[in-house]
């Protein structure tokens, strides 16, 4: 409870440091900032300084051919057999995950250092970078929405879509823009730093650097998710919930309420489930923690001065 109540302290008084430094996001080169998981069950894990990583039946290695990807990933997304990989500092590279090969794209300039990452109902897919503001991916080419964004728009955490618009949170708050308009984003009612959107149940949740979780209804007022606080790093789908992790804890939320869920970790970053409704917890400590019921968890990967390994039970 004093972690927790001094944890709040500092991010009431310094609200965008925790984004204020691209190198003071992570605490060290092990923070799993990503995980992605395909349907033969084949798990990808991201770390902050130890590139990127495969997990299947021969176990946990590391995934790297011709010096790539850039080892500082922030972000994974699974489109059909492609992992899309948003790095901080390489660009965002696709991978086949068949042939295990990266495809050729063409990076933009000022779009090295990436945090989101999303495709549309239509297919186009989307990035937000640190400093440059949003490109979409047109043919093989990474395409700036704009060549000069302003600044309030320059640092683009999350993207998604909802009502025929896309919503960009960012380090300066919630802004939005029809989803097949001119690109001229509007600043939306949540005026926060936000680390995570997810539209669920026909609601928007952003996750912000510093006070929880908000939930926006149809045509509503941004409402803090009551008993959620503190900086929160994912939002994910969990059957007909919804679960929340950040430095203050973890909670299922329906609506606008919230239940915190007692775990074995206090450093959540991400958050994948398969098919088979198996939760993969990665935090900020390098751990990887698995869980069949959102309750329950087992403490299964850690990476070590030798790599990511399997936890000895």
């Amino acid at each position: 409870m004093l972690r927790k109540i001094l944890l709040l302290f500092m991010t009431m008084a310094l609200p965008l440091l925790v984004i204020a430094d691209e190198a003071k996001l992570p605490a060290y080169a092990t923070t799993i900032r990503s995980l992605a998981i395909e349907g033969n069950g084949r798990l990808w894990v991201a770390a902050f300084g130890r590139g990127l990583w495969q997990i299947d039946a021969a176990g946990p290695r590391r995934f790297e051919k011709d010096g790539l990807p850039f080892p500082m990933i922030n972000n994974l997304m699974m489109s059909g057999g492609k992992l899309y990989i948003a790095t901080a500092g390489g660009g965002c590279l696709r991978l086949d995950t068949e042939s295990l090969e990266f495809e050729p794209l063409q990076q933009a300039a000022g779009f090295e250092k990436l945090h989101a990452l999303m495709q549309t109902s239509d297919g186009r897919v989307f990035i937000g970078s640190v400093g440059s503001g949003t490109a979409v991916l047109q043919g093989n080419v990474w395409q700036p929405m704009k060549s000069n964004e302003s600044s309030q728009l320059a640092w683009v955490n999350s993207i998604v879509e909802w009502q025929n618009q896309l919503w960009l949170g960012t380090a300066t708050g919630l802004y939005r823009n029809v989803a097949s308009g001119t690109w001229r984003p509007q600043a939306a009612e949540l005026r926060r730093a936000v680390n995570c959107l997810l539209v669920h149940n026909g609601i928007l949740y952003a996750g912000t650097t510093d006070r929880g979780v908000f939930a926006i209804e149809t045509d509503g007022y941004p409402q803090q998710v009551n008993g959620t606080l503190g900086p929160v790093h994912f939002l994910l789908a969990y059957g007909d919930e919804l679960l929340a992790g950040g430095d203050l804890g973890f909670w299922r939320i329906k609506n606008i309420d919230a239940t915190e869920i007692a775990v074995p970790f206090n450093d959540a970053k991400c958050a994948v489930v398969d098919a088979k409704k198996i939760l993969y917890i990665g935090t900020a400590n390098g751990k990887i923690y698995k869980s069949d019921d959102a309750k329950n968890f087992i403490h299964t990967m850690s990476f070590t001065e030798n790599g990511l390994e399997e936890q000895k039970q």
